[in-house]
């Protein structure tokens, strides 16, 4: 009882940004995991969705660009936004739900005829990398010494893996593969991923902390994220779109 009146002021009383229980969310467009044209946005914002049911709150999406995205949360206009790893660098300026899925990033091939194992990203340096601009991965693959060739999109990055101007793409497993699938499904059999991960991060929202009450939020937003993992609503989720949790 006292969850629910707790709850009951803090949407009482919170100014104009959260009016009529509506809270602003931003995102982009990252498919599978969110996007404008999928069913229910994709199935991150899916499993937001549900949180925000077991809240009793409505979520309101708005689609940006990433950068207008992490601006609107920095900036207080919009409450969160997702889905983002965690960096140091951004933990200053944001806040951070407690961990909605994961990223699994793997390096992608095309017709691979050589032995591209290794144990650290230094062990690649005989490769042509390719890249996406802005991504997570930049400052490690400068740090570890690789020459990288840098594209604004990950299709543009997967036609030129294809056309042999580089050799190893690094991608979001699912990301990837729903490229693959969707532009080039003729050449599917012919990419590739290496075994060795290279990354597997954990994804949350972003919050901002400008946002009118925006700690009590996130305190409820965390306790219903826990009890909708609990109730197996989140799993039935990944079964449906055929996501290992």
């Amino acid at each position: 009882m006292k969850k629910w009146l707790v709850l009951f002021l803090f949407l009482l009383f919170t100014s104009a940004n959260v009016q009529a229980g509506k809270v602003k969310l931003a995102t982009g467009e990252w498919v599978p995991f969110t996007s404008e044209g999928l069913e229910n946005y994709g199935f991150f914002t899916e499993i937001i969705s549900e949180v925000f049911k077991e809240m009793g709150v409505e979520a309101e999406y708005v689609f940006y660009p990433w950068r207008r995205c992490y601006d609107s949360v920095k900036k207080g206009k919009a409450w969160a936004a997702f889905p983002y790893s965690y960096t140091e660098e951004r933990a200053k300026e944001v806040l951070y739900s407690d961990q909605i899925a994961y990223s699994t990033t793997k390096f992608f091939y095309y017709k691979n005829n050589k032995d591209y194992e290794y144990e650290t990203l230094e062990d690649l340096r005989p490769y042509k990398l390719g890249g996406v601009i802005g991504y997570f991965y930049e400052k490690l693959l400068n740090k570890a010494g690789l020459e990288v060739d840098y594209v604004p999109k990950e299709l543009n990055a997967i036609e030129k893996l294809m056309v042999r101007r580089i050799e190893l793409l690094p991608l979001n497993e699912l990301v990837g593969w729903h490229l693959i699938k969707k532009h080039f499904s003729d050449e599917e059999n012919n990419f590739g991923t290496l075994e060795k991960a290279f990354s597997r991060d954990a994804l949350h929202l972003i919050v901002s902390k400008k946002y009118p009450d925006t700690r009590e939020l996130l305190k409820e937003f965390n306790a219903a994220l826990k009890r909708v993992k609990e109730n197996d609503t989140y799993k039935s989720i990944l079964k449906k779109y055929n996501i290992e949790e």
